[in-house]
């Protein structure tokens, strides 16, 4: 298994935990302090939406805040969620993009009410919408993410 992946397994676990005992909404100071991974922290968010920790060389996670500027919203069947910024070429658009095209998961926080967000995963890039600067983001079931098989990066 590459790191990427066992990375993202390694978080899937530990929000599994988490969120068996808290409930499925946490805490920001906890989600920043994130998990650990091979001797050291991997933390789960920072203040940018779409994270990408230092551990891996795609994001993480992406996140919608209780006051964002960003118009990400739920359809029928998937999120709306906003590019960073207007330029579809910024590394954390590319970074999507690129999970996109090799199918791994990620992690979605949405805030409740400032500093508590509920967790939702595996999520997949499902389509990107260059037009509206936007991606379209399908939630799977938590008990499929441990059988992701796809390992390019």
């Amino acid at each position: 298994m590459d790191n990427d992946l066992a990375v993202r397994l390694a978080a899937f676990q530990w929000l599994a935990e988490k969120t068996k005992t808290m409930g499925d909404v946490l805490p920001y100071a906890m989600l920043i302090e994130g998990f650990p991974y091979e001797s050291q922290r991997v933390p789960l968010v920072a203040p940018q939406g779409i994270f990408k920790p230092k551990v891996l060389d795609l994001p993480l996670t992406i996140r919608t805040t209780p006051d964002s500027p960003y118009p990400d919203k739920y359809a029928r069947d998937h999120l709306d969620y906003s590019y960073r910024g207007t330029n579809p070429g910024h590394t954390d658009n590319v970074g999507l993009r690129k999970l996109m095209s090799i199918n791994r998961p990620l992690i979605y926080f949405y805030g409740i009410v400032p500093g508590r967000y509920l967790v939702v995963w595996p999520v997949y890039i499902a389509a990107d919408n260059p037009d509206q600067l936007r991606f379209s983001v399908q939630v799977d079931d938590k008990n499929t993410a441990n059988l992701v098989q796809d390992t390019k990066t």
